[in-house]
């Protein structure tokens, strides 16, 4: 007896997105039984497992990678919290700068379409350009000030992404064999 396996039709019947879909097709073109390399590989593809985990599983396979995804979650989001209080420290005084810089470009850009409002297309464009060029060193600055904090914030949770994705892969499979014993 084979193993079960998710397929393109299956895929579609249970109302995918054509991007998925495609994207499936593409790596498993006779479809795939989920293991959980194939969950891992489907991860890192970008397909989305929790997905796959509403619309192809019996409700009890369900419930059983419901708990298990809820106790890796907890896990990260623990794990993560960290990094995410340093990012969200060092987004702060960024946002402010930003605000503040871009500020009088949009007190000008205000007045400047104000009393251009009836003739929308013609005013707005032009003030929609001088705040995009006003402000663009200041996207540039929050975007450079912010490039540390991403790195930092990755670096910080690669470890605890990675065990969740595992967590997630080892969690599906699981549930998926569940439903081709019931």
């Amino acid at each position: 007896m084979s193993a079960r396996r998710i397929t393109v039709v299956m895929l579609l019947e249970r109302g995918a997105c054509k991007e998925a879909v495609y994207l499936f097709a593409k790596t498993w073109p006779r479809g795939v039984a989920p293991t959980v390399a194939a969950c891992r590989k489907a991860m890192r593809l970008g397909l989305d497992i929790n997905w796959a985990a509403e619309n192809l599983l019996s409700p009890a396979a369900r419930k059983a990678y419901d708990e298990a995804a809820a106790t890796a979650r907890k896990a990260y989001d623990e794990a993560t919290a960290p990094a995410w209080k340093a990012y969200d420290e060092a987004k702060a005084p960024a946002w402010k700068a930003y605000d503040e810089a871009t500020a009088p470009a949009r007190k000008a850009y205000d007045e400047a379409a104000a009393p251009a409002r009836k003739a929308y297309n013609e005013a707005a464009a032009t003030a929609l350009k001088a705040y995009d060029e006003a402000t663009a060193p200041a996207w540039k600055a929050y975007d450079e000030a912010m490039a540390t904090s991403w790195k930092a914030y990755d670096e910080a949770i690669a470890t605890s992404r990675k065990a969740y994705d595992e967590a997630i892969a080892v969690a599906f499979a699981k549930a998926w064999r569940m439903d081709g014993d019931a």
